[in-house]
């Protein structure tokens, strides 16, 4: 079956998700989560749309955005997953800042792969998809 006819056979089928637009994490220290996905992890800030109750929001074009509230209650997410460029080098960086680690550096389905704890215990999967533990860093 081509794209096009299961394009054509979803509409036939009425509505349905479309994509993923966008996900607002709940954290208790807005400007720690802020430094961590910002400035630590490199997501790319984008303009901030008020939330209707008047909370702070800061979002991130990645597709998450983060708010003040009660983090962990009750646990909702498993895990946020990100694709990375360097992910040695990011890992260093987060080393570096005294990040958590959940898993330090690891062959993961999907490439070479961290898991670390965001300011609030989320717990935060970055990987370098096509790398392995195994293959040389870049420069060495």
């Amino acid at each position: 079956m081509t794209l096009e006819a299961i394009e054509g056979a979803a509409e036939a089928q009425g509505p349905r998700i479309l994509e993923f637009a966008h996900m607002v994490l709940q954290v208790g220290d807005i400007e720690a989560a802020k430094h961590f996905y910002l400035d630590l992890l490199g997501l790319t800030p984008r303009r901030a749309i008020p939330l209707a109750d008047g909370r702070p929001v800061v979002p991130f074009q990645q597709g998450i955005a983060l708010t003040s509230g009660n983090p962990g209650k009750p646990l909702q997410i498993d895990h946020l997953a990100f694709k990375v460029s360097n992910v040695r080098a990011l890992a260093q960086r987060l080393k570096t800042a005294r990040v958590r680690f959940f898993n330090d550096l690891h062959d993961g389905p999907l490439g070479l792969t961290i898991y670390v704890a965001d300011p609030d215990g989320n717990k935060v999967e970055l990987f370098e998809q096509g790398m392995k533990a195994s293959d040389q860093p870049a420069g060495a």
